[in-house]
C-alpha cells in the first residue's frame, strides 16, 4: 500500500513537472506538495477505521463516556474526511477507496485481528479494549498530522493537521484520565 501510494503521488508530481501538486487556482494559497497529498491519502483511511470502531462502540457499549467519545470522534472525523477529499479532488488525485483489508497494513492502522478482537469483546472488556485501541490509533494520527505540519505547504492541510493534533490529543488525554483510578 505504501509503495503504491508513493508511486501514485510521484507519478502525479512528474506529470505536473514540478515538486507541487495542483496549482494555486489563482489564489494566494500555495499549491500542495507531496507531504500534503500523502497526509490526506493516508489520513482518510485512518479516519475511516476510527469511525468504523466508533460505530461499534456506540452500538455495544453501555458506558456513557465510551459512547460520548465514540460519537465525538466519529462526527469530527467524518467532516475531516470530506475536507481532505475536497483537497485531493482539487489536486486531481483520486480519493482513497474504502477497502478496509488493504489499509490494515498501513502504518498506524489497527490490524484486522485487532478490530475483530474489539468487535468480539463484551461489557467492560469491550470498553477497555476500545479505549486502549482508540488511544493508540489516535496517537498515530497525531504523529501523521505533526509530520504534515512540518513538511506540508498547503495552508488548508496544515490548518487541518493542527486541528487534528489538538482535538485528538484532547481525546487521548480524556481516555488517560478515565483510566486513572
Amino acid at each position: 500500500m505504501r509503495a503504491r501510494l508513493l508511486i501514485i503521488v510521484l507519478g502525479l508530481l512528474a506529470l505536473a513537472g514540478c515538486s507541487t501538486v495542483g496549482g494555486s487556482g489563482g489564489s494566494n494559497e500555495p499549491a500542495a506538495n507531496e507531504a500534503d497529498a500523502k497526509f490526506s491519502l493516508q489520513m482518510i483511511p485512518h479516519h475511516r477505521q476510527t469511525i468504523d470502531i466508533a460505530k461499534v462502540a456506540m452500538e455495544k457499549s453501555k458506558d456513557e463516556f465510551v459512547i460520548d467519545i465514540a460519537d465525538k470522534i466519529a462526527t469530527a472525523e467524518a467532516g475531516e474526511i470530506e475536507q481532505m477529499a475536497t483537497y485531493l479532488r482539487s489536486w486531481n488525485i483520486q480519493v482513497p477507496g474504502e477497502d478496509a483489508n488493504a489499509t490494515h497494513k498501513m502504518a498506524g492502522m489497527m490490524t484486522a485481528k485487532d478490530v475483530e478482537s474489539i468487535k468480539a469483546a463484551q461489557g467492560k472488556q469491550f470498553d477497555e479494549l476500545f479505549l486502549a485501541a482508540l488511544s493508540r490509533h489516535l496517537r498515530s494520527g497525531v504523529d501523521m498530522a505533526k509530520k504534515a505540519q512540518a513538511e506540508g505547504v498547503h495552508v488548508g492541510s496544515k490548518a487541518l493537521a493542527s486541528k487534528i493534533v489538538v482535538s485528538q490529543s484532547e481525546v487521548i488525554d480524556q481516555i488517560a484520565a478515565k483510566k486513572k483510578p
